[in-house]
């Protein structure tokens, strides 16, 4: 990862595995698509230091990474288009931002087992590109994975079987009934990175809120995180207030206040 080793947190505690807290710059994408450099700095000024890429925002590697220097700001993971991956660009690109992990956001939702089958098929061979430029690959979820195809089976179960790495999203898993602290139980080893969104569920279905202010229990997930080899947690948020800095900040503090 670009951070190079274990960090303190702010309150000064050394996570026993846990490296640290990053967050994930697609909370931020409306501000940050409005003017990268103060954004980076009033994401600073929040408390982060370490990031997840979602995109470059018109900038190159190099740039990008000059960008989150002068931030005082480090990207441990970025998030890959599937199709990207043929792209053989993207390990040096890569290596412009001082990463090592890259993650699949997501792939066109399958209903059927063809479908599931044709997605895993495209993703193995993303993962072995990714191997082969020296990069570590994982997958990262929703809620749709863990929904009946017309086998009688998931997607998920395709996931976990296929030995891919992945960044659980516990708040989109919490949202499909599925309990985050079991799937990182099943999966330990395998993620490098957990999505710390938190999800409340209301007339309208389930929205996701700031860390600490929803119905998942962090320093339950964090405990778990550390005793299973998760190396970041990540704040994110799809659908962030008009004050998303001011989320990611809140986010922060119940994280770091959940960490062992």
């Amino acid at each position: 990862m670009g951070a190079g080793g274990p960090i303190l947190c702010r309150a000064g505690r050394l996570p026993p595995m846990v490296q640290g807290i990053a967050v994930q710059l697609y909370t931020l994408r409306r501000r940050l698509e409005a003017d990268l450099e103060s954004t980076l700095d009033a994401l600073a000024g929040a408390g982060a230091r370490h990031v997840e890429l979602a995109g470059l925002y018109g900038r190159s590697g190099e740039e990008m990474r000059a960008a989150l220097d002068a931030a005082g700001l480090t990207a441990v993971s970025a998030h890959i288009p599937l199709d990207r991956f043929e792209d053989p660009a993207l390990a040096d690109e890569a290596r412009a931002l001082g990463l090592d992990l890259v993650i699949v956001p997501s792939v066109p939702h399958p209903t059927t087992a063809a479908e599931a089958g044709a997605a895993i098929e495209r993703l193995r061979a993303a993962a072995e590109a990714a191997r082969a430029a020296g990069l570590r690959f994982a997958y990262h979820n929703h809620d749709f994975e863990f929904r009946e195809l017309d086998d009688g089976a998931d997607f998920w179960g395709r996931l976990v079987a296929e030995g891919f790495d992945h960044e659980l999203d516990a708040g989109w898993a919490y949202a499909a009934g599925q309990d985050p602290l079991h799937l990182l139980s099943e999966l330990s080893g395998r993620v490098p990175c957990v999505h710390a969104k938190d999800m409340r569920r209301g007339d309208d279905g389930w929205r996701d809120v700031p860390a600490g202010e929803g119905q998942l229990d962090f320093p339950a997930i964090a405990s778990a995180a550390a005793d299973t080899g998760v190396q970041w947690l990540v704040v994110e948020m799809d659908n962030p207030s008009d004050d998303p800095v001011d989320d990611v900040a809140r986010s922060l503090r119940t994280l770091e206040a959940a960490l062992p």
